[in-house]
């Protein structure tokens, strides 16, 4: 499936959080309005679907957290590292949420 849009890395630190298990899941790596590439110390499993929680370090629409769903497509260990990169569709996300990711890369997006 090709991607629609490209995504933007950001200039800002982003740590995400399993929603449900309140667990640290991972760095933030770029975004789009439709997916997002993370990094953690974990292999997830492709297929998985989970709700996450993106931790900012600056507030936007006076928020310091932006929540979504997301459907976990690939799975790569990153070369010479401990580590895993994953790529995953965001299947849920409200209005305010999909507003706040494009504030998001406006104002971090390189």
């Amino acid at each position: 499936m090709a991607r629609k849009l490209e995504r933007r890395t950001l200039s800002k630190s982003i740590s995400i959080t399993n929603q449900l298990t309140g667990e640290a899941f991972g760095e933030l790596i770029n975004i789009t309005t439709e997916g997002l590439m993370i990094i953690s110390d974990e292999d997830i499993e492709t297929g998985s679907i989970f709700q996450l929680v993106l931790n900012l370090a600056e507030p936007i629409d006076d928020e310091m957290s932006i929540e979504l769903g997301a459907d976990c497509l690939w799975c790569r260990k990153v070369e010479n590292l401990t580590r895993f990169w994953s790529g995953f569709q965001i299947i849920d996300a409200s209005e305010k949420a999909v507003q706040q990711i494009e504030a998001l890369i406006d104002s971090f997006g390189e």
